[in-house]
């Protein structure tokens, strides 16, 4: 098994320790996105370490599954955005260019450096890809040292593309107790699964959150995750959620994103529409946010 041993991991997670004893806000679940990728990269143990001790209620690995089925955090279905793959495995790229982490045992992933795709953001390639295995025990060692009930948040990525993504992860999972929502664009894949978890289903598009859409969404699934653009867009739709039962997640709040206005706003805007939880790379923000609103102070 390989094991990371850099010492600015251990450093990170001796200080998240420290920080999450104090940090349990109500009012509206923060989702560390990626993990703390705000402040360190993407899909990282470190990243997972801090979204934990900054304070976020869930945990969230995007998933996809290695040539030898063991399902690692990973955005896309390629590895050339966030690791020096080009590098290492030159000559293990397709036709088209890109290197496909299906094409690779886990093995060979965990010789990857993962690199920070942002720019302004953390900038060293440091660390490493990890395995669901590894977010899950890290997430349960943490509630057991800190008494916390923090809870991971995966999403299955093209599991049109992976057929045995979803059974794997399923029974991952199973090893842990750990709170668990699972999360997919993929409708059909996300009402099958055959899972106790809560179910989310992630919104592509309008029709979706029409009342017909909620309806059958509703037949399967807790909640569902929306754009922030679709609430402004549609100022009913979280009522209209709410009275189907739907919890209403909201992606991606980024307070380093220009394009917005003030990022406190936007978090204190959201809580007052009754939005139940954000995904967002700057959890600590969005609590420190949260404070200011009657109800929410830690």
């Amino acid at each position: 098994m390989y094991v990371d041993r850099h010492p600015f991991r251990v450093l990170v997670g001796i200080a998240v320790l420290a920080s999450a004893l104090a940090a349990d806000a109500a009012c509206m679940e923060v989702i560390a996105h990626r993990g703390a990728s705000g402040y360190l990269p993407e899909h990282t143990l470190p990243a997972y370490a801090l979204g934990y001790g900054l304070g976020a209620h869930w945990i969230e690995p995007d998933l996809v599954l290695t040539a030898d089925d063991v399902p690692i955090a990973l955005h896309d279905s390629t590895l050339e955005r966030t690791t020096d793959v080009a590098t290492v495995y030159p000559d293990r790229r397709r036709d088209d260019g890109r290197y496909y982490a299906r094409d690779f045992a886990y093995v060979e992933i965990a010789r990857l450096r993962v690199v920070e795709p942002r720019p302004n953001r953390y900038p060293h390639a440091t660390f490493h890809v990890p395995r669901l295995e590894d977010v899950l025990q890290l997430v349960h060692g943490l509630n057991r040292t800190t008494g916390r009930n923090v809870g991971v948040y995966p999403e299955l990525k093209h599991p049109e593309l992976q057929p045995d993504l979803a059974d794997v992860v399923v029974a991952v999972l199973s090893r842990y107790d750990v709170p668990v929502r699972l999360q997919s664009f993929d409708a059909h894949v996300l009402a099958k699964l055959a899972t106790d978890h809560p179910r989310v289903q992630l919104v592509r598009n309008a029709t979706q959150t029409e009342d017909g859409g909620l309806d059958q969404i509703a037949t399967y699934a807790a909640g569902i995750g929306v754009s922030s653009f679709a609430l402004t867009d549609d100022a009913t739709l979280v009522a209209r959620a709410h009275e189907r039962g739907l919890l209403v997640h909201v992606f991606t709040l980024r307070a380093d994103d220009e394009r917005r206005g003030r990022f406190a706003d936007e978090v204190i805007g959201l809580a007052a529409q009754g939005v139940d939880g954000v995904f967002t790379d700057h959890p600590d923000q969005v609590l420190a946010a949260l404070e200011s609103m009657p109800g929410c102070a830690r």
